[in-house]
């Protein structure tokens, strides 16, 4: 279950940067235009990459998440049971950060710009894990 996903490449630079050269030497291979249509939706399709923050299992895993294979790079893992509290939290920036705390670490799940869409999200967010959590007890 998704928590949060931020797209790192962004659909236009997919476009440009991995499709046009392979659509460029589809034409020599491929003697059908919708072949080579079919691929070039094929990559865009299969390579998302993006940072997510995901409940998996009893834990709730921050990284980046290559999109048919998984988390590429797993940045702080955190279980369910060490977590004491959510809240939000104003970062230098001012920017409402969503962060569960544990014991000694803390992990952001979500930031948003303002206080009242970030009060909504911690409310969904902490309806998401509850219910998980008691999914893992049974």
């Amino acid at each position: 279950m998704t928590l949060n996903r931020e797209e790192l490449i962004h659909p236009i630079f997919y476009l440009i940067f991995i499709t046009a050269p392979i659509f460029g030497l589809s034409f020599d291979f491929l003697p059908d235009f919708s072949e080579k249509v079919l691929l070039i939706y094929f990559v865009l399709i299969f390579f998302k990459i993006s940072h997510s923050v995901k409940l998996k299992g009893n834990e709730i895993i921050d990284g980046i998440h290559l999109s048919p294979f998984g988390f590429l790079k797993i940045k702080k893992r955190m279980q369910l049971n060490d977590i004491k509290e959510f809240i939000i939290f104003k970062n230098e920036k001012k920017y409402c950060e969503i962060r569960a705390i544990s014991s000694n670490d803390f992990l952001i799940i979500k930031t948003m710009a303002n206080k009242i869409p970030a009060e909504e999200e911690l409310n969904e967010i902490q309806t998401k894990i509850n219910s998980k959590k008691q999914i893992n007890q049974i």
